[in-house]
């Protein structure tokens, strides 16, 4: 990281990644008044006879957890955790999941979580804390299927090529914890606070939606399983089973209350605001990211070589895009194959600095947030006899950007609002 404008990008993205911590966002979305926790203007009843409970699950479940206690009433008599590493906290019970596919683990949390639930009373309060991740941390299959069913399913569905919204909505069909199910099992009083890490911020859609149903008819479903010819790729039973409608009926998670903290247009206006004040031109483009990654990085690389006007200027990129795997991919992630694919179409062609990386600091099956690419980078691989094509055929990103010193390495940053791609044009 010896050049300054690589130092520059890093830096403004752990600057913003703070201003996306649950403790940030909670400070702008909540407040005490008279003993009473408003979300913006919405005061929220807690003053029950019953128990104050608290519960989560997702990347950023234990530092929502953490970021909430100083607007409770209350310190919560029972908690319950799921989190990616179970890390051992004196203030709440934890329980790890799995991620990125479920796993044994990710079986334990879905039972101990559903258990929990089930053991609250109508006078009890519960304040439950969700997150991207949570999809594959906590998971129960319905009856008849097992583990290694919903691993296989998950598998085609990352594989496959499909938004988040489409691969969540087939994942709560094969579920007990998903779309609603949770809802209908608990009798206390929910609230429901969401760190957003899809576009739109669809609630049935984050974490697969624990508390509130997919509006989606059987037909819907099916065409979805056509479209990406499902039925050649999954046994017969798991078929029939994404056919079945087994979403509860119509009731309490209709109403329940979700507040959104955080998403990942918070991570842009940080971004943006960080950049103003020092008076650098710069340009953002919301839920710009989506699709193929590979398509993703050469639609930013086009846009760089187009920009003009007064240097340097930035542009900003956020959303979440796909990757669609072939049969024995390598190494990498979303972010880290837009970087590569822009870089196939810039190579050296003119002063620019572009960083991809995933909020949550983990990009894809790596342990790098993303990467951080500049014209040196491809002067790099050519010294070096390395062809972005041939690793982007196999995507296997993260071996390319560890040859070439290109990987951006932060660790798990505590939140998770999606994807931001920072271009700085000189």
């Amino acid at each position: 990281m010896r050049h300054p404008q690589k130092k520059f990008l890093k830096r403004l993205f752990l600057h913003a990644i703070q201003e996306v911590q649950p403790e940030a966002l909670f400070r702008k979305y909540l407040h005490v008044y008279d003993n009473t926790l408003y979300y913006r203007n919405t005061p929220l009843e807690m003053q029950n006879k019953g128990r104050l409970v608290l519960a989560g699950s997702g990347k950023a479940s234990q530092s929502m957890a953490q970021a909430i206690l100083p607007y409770l009433p209350l310190k919560p008599h029972l908690s319950l955790l799921i989190t990616r590493e179970g890390k051992n906290d004196l203030l709440f019970d934890t329980c790890p999941g799995n991620h990125p596919l479920p796993a044994s683990e990710s079986l334990i949390a879905g039972h101990r979580m559903r258990d929990f639930l089930n053991g609250l009373e109508e006078e009890d309060t519960l304040i439950y804390l969700l997150s991207g991740g949570s999809s594959a941390m906590m998971e129960l299959p319905l009856p008849g299927l097992t583990l290694q069913d919903l691993q296989s399913a998950n598998r085609v569905f990352l594989e496959s090529g499909m938004d988040i919204r489409e691969i969540n909505i087939l994942r709560s069909r094969l579920s007990q914890v998903k779309g609603g199910k949770l809802a209908a099992l608990c009798k206390a009083r929910i609230y429901v606070f969401v760190l957003s890490d899809v576009m739109g911020n669809d609630f049935s859609t984050i974490g697969s939606g624990p508390f509130y149903p997919a509006d989606i008819s059987d037909s819907a479903v099916r065409e979805l399983i056509a479209a990406h010819e499902l039925e050649q790729s999954l046994p017969r039973h798991l078929i029939a089973a994404l056919k079945t409608n087994n979403e509860q009926p119509p009731g309490r998670h209709a109403v329940l209350p979700h507040f959104l903290i955080g998403s990942n247009m918070d991570l842009l206006e940080a971004a943006n605001a960080f950049l103003n004040k020092k008076n650098f031109p710069v340009r953002t483009f919301p839920e710009s990211l989506y699709g193929e990654a590979r398509k993703a990085g050469a639609m930013i690389a086009e846009m760089i070589c187009k920009e003009e006007g007064a240097k340097p200027s930035f542009l900003l990129f956020g959303g979440e895009t796909t990757v669609s795997l072939n049969e024995k991919p390598g190494k990498g992630g979303r972010s880290q194959e837009i970087a590569l694919s822009a870089l196939s179409e810039l190579r050296n062609s003119r002063n620019y600095c572009l960083l991809c990386a995933g909020s949550d600091g983990i990009d894809g099956n790596s342990d790098a947030a993303g990467a951080l690419i500049d014209r040196h980078s491809y002067r790099k691989a050519q010294e070096l006899g390395l062809l972005p094509e041939n690793f982007l055929a196999e995507h296997d990103s993260y071996r390319f950007h560890q040859y070439c010193g290109t990987l951006l390495f932060t660790g798990p940053t505590g939140t998770n609002v999606a994807d931001i791609v920072i271009a700085l044009i000189d």
